[in-house]
């Protein structure tokens, strides 16, 4: 089947292919992103190809089962293989009829959820290991892909392991949900059309997870589709919030007290905080469940302008989860009978607005790239950050940038980001909020760098009086629904 959008990674994985050597692949990304489906489709009509996949909470003797199972059916011995004891005996019959092939293609080996496999005392890495550095490493015909939705897991147990797969990988692949420039080639590969603003409002709903957009049907209005995706009970989507961390993290609802205390801050918390609501405590696990989520891609650190480390900010990233917390509370009383309605009349609330405009500043800080190449920076060193300013004296009043561009060239883009219906008109006394923001800016930072002021909106901003007071140059949705990943 076709491989919609994944540009860079089709040419990672074709360098592979074509690698003269062995090669040892780890691919990670969250649950439904489309790891299996890239490297299935890319591999399979490739070479021989084999491929087996973990099974949640199963324990080793049935694993190992499913392993003989996929053996059989694809090495096809003369007499089937009995059920080894352990992982070293399985390997050690996979082996023994690999270096028995004589084709010259390609030999795939693609373990699926692997940390599945590697349940407790297993001996699943360690035997694996000696597979790979006793027979696989030595034949070029090989590429092995390890894969798995738990990305810190992959990372501190495969990726940057101490122990005998220490420095083994030899290429790794985050596979990333779609950006908006995918999600909408992705889209209309099935046919499905929709203005940019609508796209970004399913954006907002769902992200840019592979499997939640296959869902995606032509003919219906962003609100129909997200009234049927989200809030029927017989979607699919309906429970996944609970399945989802369920899947991937041991003690998950440590990690989903953190994204719910995320979700009711929308613009970020400090660690300090983001724990004191949680009500974890030891260090090392306050450690592990954010590094966790932020590989995963559920949270993003956002470091705070001209402060250290420490003065950094978290939010919460996922466009699922951010929609799921706020908006299936507000509907719970209609989940078993959805009123089709209720979804168009929450979007015509100052409720809804006030949201959006968060849920489209996130979508912002993911789309940087897009927004750099339309300001004509992307060839320069650049980077983002937020910044606040809120004084202890009533005096002053307090200020918040939300989107800092800060560039090589001596010059800073303060953004101002909008979601509107249609363009955005600013008043005289909006100009003069945006005339101080910029001034406190300067003063409080002492920056001798050049400021622009820049507004991102969905449709643009009016041209009048005030704009050309305050505003130095503005993008549209038009600059993150272009930009492709390459």
């Amino acid at each position: 089947m076709k491989i919609l959008a994944r540009e860079k990674e089709k040419k990672q994985l074709e360098e592979i292919y074509k690698s003269p050597s062995p090669e040892f692949i780890a691919v990670y990304g969250r649950r439904r992103v489309g790891k299996t489906y890239l490297v299935k489709n890319f591999f399979e009509p490739k070479g021989l190809f084999f491929h087996i996949t973990g099974t949640p909470y199963e324990n080793k003797k049935q694993q190992i089962w499913n392993f003989m199972q996929v053996y059989n059916d694809v090495f096809r011995p003369a007499e089937r293989a009995s059920l080894p004891n352990t992982w070293q005996e399985a390997f050690h019959i996979l082996n023994d009829s690999i270096r028995k092939l004589t084709i010259k293609r390609k030999i795939v080996l693609f373990f699926d959820e692997l940390p599945w496999l590697c349940n407790k005392k297993s001996g699943f890495i360690e035997a694996l290991s000696y597979l790979w550095n006793r027979y696989l490493g030595n034949d070029h015909r090989i590429i092995l892909i390890v894969c798995g939705s738990a990305a810190s897991w992959m990372i501190n147990k495969i990726i940057n392991s101490k122990g005998s797969l220490y420095n083994r990988i030899t290429g790794k692949i985050k596979l990333l949900p779609f950006n908006l420039a995918e999600a909408k080639e992705y889209l209309r590969f099935k046919r499905v059309y929709l203005s940019d603003k609508q796209l970004v409002e399913i954006y907002m709903a769902i992200g840019g997870v592979a499997a939640y957009l296959d869902r995606v049907k032509p003919g219906y209005s962003s609100a129909q589709i997200i009234s049927k995706l989200c809030f029927d009970p017989a979607s699919p989507l309906a429970n996944e919030f609970d399945r989802l961390f369920k899947s991937l993290f041991s003690r998950s609802e440590l990690h989903v007290k953190v994204i719910k205390s995320l979700a009711k801050k929308r613009a970020g918390m400090d660690r300090k905080r983001l724990f004191g609501q949680t009500g974890i405590t030891s260090g090392s696990v306050k450690q592990r469940v954010l590094a966790e989520l932020t590989e995963s891609g559920f949270v993003a650190e956002c470091p705070a302008f001209g402060k250290s480390k420490q003065g950094s900010k978290f939010r919460l990233s996922d466009e699922y989860s951010a929609f799921y917390l706020k908006w299936n509370k507000e509907i719970k009383n209609t989940r078993d009978a959805p009123d089709p309605k209720l979804w168009l009349m929450l979007q015509n609330t100052n409720t809804w607005k006030s949201w959006a405009g968060f849920a489209f500043e996130s979508i912002c800080k993911k789309h940087i790239h897009g927004i750099a190449t339309a300001l004509g920076i992307d060839g320069i060193v650049y980077s983002t950050s937020v910044w606040s300013y809120f004084p202890e004296n009533n005096d002053d009043t307090g200020v918040q940038i939300d989107l800092l561009i800060e560039r090589a060239d001596n010059c800073i883009n303060l953004c101002e980001i909008k979601f509107h219906s249609g363009k955005y008109t600013i008043t005289k006394e909006y100009a003069k909020k945006l005339l101080y923001k910029k001034q406190k800016f300067i003063e409080v930072t002492k920056t001798s760098k050049t400021v622009f002021l820049t507004m991102i909106t969905s449709y643009g901003t009016k041209e009048n009086a005030y704009y050309h007071d305050a505003v130095t140059n503005q993008l549209t949705l038009d600059a993150l629904s272009k930009q492709r990943r390459t």
